[in-house]
């Protein structure tokens, strides 16, 4: 319930945004604005504030601005105050509005996400070596193997996987990967299209992470025990451990053979002392996995205001080239429609976000703001794209569309508006069952 209630705020809340974009665009240019609703009819609630009625609506899955002209049964080119009665200029700076207001409010949170500080893996700090490369990625094509070290990006040298992020959001669509790395000794070099990496949204390299200690979940084994954060594993069952992959492979090896969970010893190191304890894995039904209940070492980073701006808008870069280039995946099917996700995936994204902290959820909150404002600007009828589209063909054709063309073409955008959004809805449910 919880997860719904924080879903449907955040929701609105950038619904109110993008429609506020809208509604100061339509007034700034001296449209009426009729009606101004968070969510779909019926109406819940509703007070008329001059020429406007102000509206919660029921269906808490969009919402609407209504102008005075913008529909073809109230449309007089001779009334100021008429949407048709504006120039093709302003009716684009009013469609325009209502993205731009969700892009605004993406470039506003993600440097404040940077600002306050968010939880991330303390192996960024350690040098840049590589676990394990799965196989026909991008890092596969590149060459590297594992225990490879990234020497440089683009020649931009990466000492730490910090570098090695930062270069790679600094990575545009059009340009070409070079990854220097160290095998041994032996200078290597390896290249490929930006696009690639962009397409499959990671270079599958797997980085080597020390295996130490950071969160505990409550009560579980690893809690139980008297596990610290801090700590490093240096074997389960004398088997050594040299890095966090191999925790969870070594659990399950020594388990594979036996019908119940056995009790494992743990050698530890604690500041220079040499510590063991022993402990018992538990099932975890969700993943049917056998877990200890720890996670690798986290820590709180923050930049300064300047610094926080520059990777914010670094991040979105990267986003949107990313959000393009999933486009790009399916429009020329390469891409799966199960990667598309709908308000129950979102719903469980923003719940899981809230629950880890304002930072989390400022950030989720600035993702669906960039991917709102986006996909708004799609050239899909009933959409802001589609009635841009239909402006530029207006301009074309040197006068306005037909009313018949016009009602036709925005009942075929409502369709398939409307099959996406059961599509997705299903396709949610399906995943989420499973």
């Amino acid at each position: 319930m919880t997860t719904i209630v924080i879903f449907l705020l955040v929701l609105s809340f950038l619904v109110f945004i993008h429609e506020l974009g809208h509604y100061l665009a339509a007034r700034h240019v001296g449209v009426r604005v009729e009606s101004f609703s968070i969510g779909f009819p019926p109406k819940v609630w509703g007070k008329r504030v001059g020429d406007t009625e102000y509206m919660v609506s029921a269906i808490p899955l969009g919402g609407y601005v209504r102008l005075f002209g913008q529909n073809v049964d109230d449309e007089d080119p001779t009334d100021p105050q008429n949407y048709a009665a504006k120039t093709r200029l302003q009716r684009l700076y009013i469609l325009v509005a209502g993205p731009a207001a969700n892009l605004l409010l993406a470039l506003i949170f993600m440097p404040l996400v940077f600002w306050m500080g968010t939880e991330v893996p303390s192996y960024l700090k350690e040098p840049a070596q590589v676990s394990a490369v799965a196989e026909g990625s991008v890092a596969a094509d590149l060459g590297m193997q594992a225990q490879d070290w990234v020497v440089s990006l683009n020649g931009t040298p990466t000492p730490t996987w910090q570098e090695v992020n930062d270069a790679l959001s600094k990575l545009g669509p059009g340009e070409t990967l070079r990854v220097e790395y160290d095998r041994s000794g032996e200078l290597l070099e390896g290249s490929v299209p930006a696009e690639r990496f962009h397409r499959a949204g990671a270079l599958g390299w797997s980085p080597l992470i020390p295996p130490v200690v950071g969160r505990l979940v409550p009560d579980s084994p690893a809690d139980q025990s008297g596990i610290q954060p801090g700590d490093r594993i240096l074997s389960i069952n004398e088997v050594a451990i040299g890095e966090w992959s191999q925790i969870t492979q070594t659990v399950m090896d020594l388990e594979a053979s036996y019908e119940s969970p056995l009790p494992l010893t743990l050698q530890l190191d604690r500041n220079g002392e040499a510590l063991e304890v022993q402990l018992t894995p538990y099932l975890d039904p969700e993943s049917d996995r056998l877990l200890l209940g720890m996670g690798m070492a986290m820590e709180n980073r923050s930049f300064p205001l300047g610094e926080a701006v520059i990777r914010g808008v670094d991040r979105l870069g990267f986003m949107i080239g990313a959000t393009f280039g999933f486009i790009g995946q399916m429009l020329s099917g390469q891409g799966s429609m199960d990667d598309l996700g709908g308000p129950v995936r979102i719903g469980m994204v923003v719940g899981q976000a809230a629950e880890n902290g304002w930072t989390e959820l400022f950030f989720m909150m600035a993702v669906i703001s960039l991917q709102l404002g986006i996909f708004n600007l799609l050239p899909i009828p009933a959409l802001d794209g589609g009635h841009i589209l239909m402006l530029g063909v207006e301009k074309l054709k040197g006068g306005p569309l037909s009313v018949t063309l016009r009602e036709r073409t925005q009942m075929l955008g409502f369709s398939v508006l409307l099959a996406l959004m059961l599509f997705v809805t299903y396709n949610d449910l399906i995943q989420v069952v499973n």
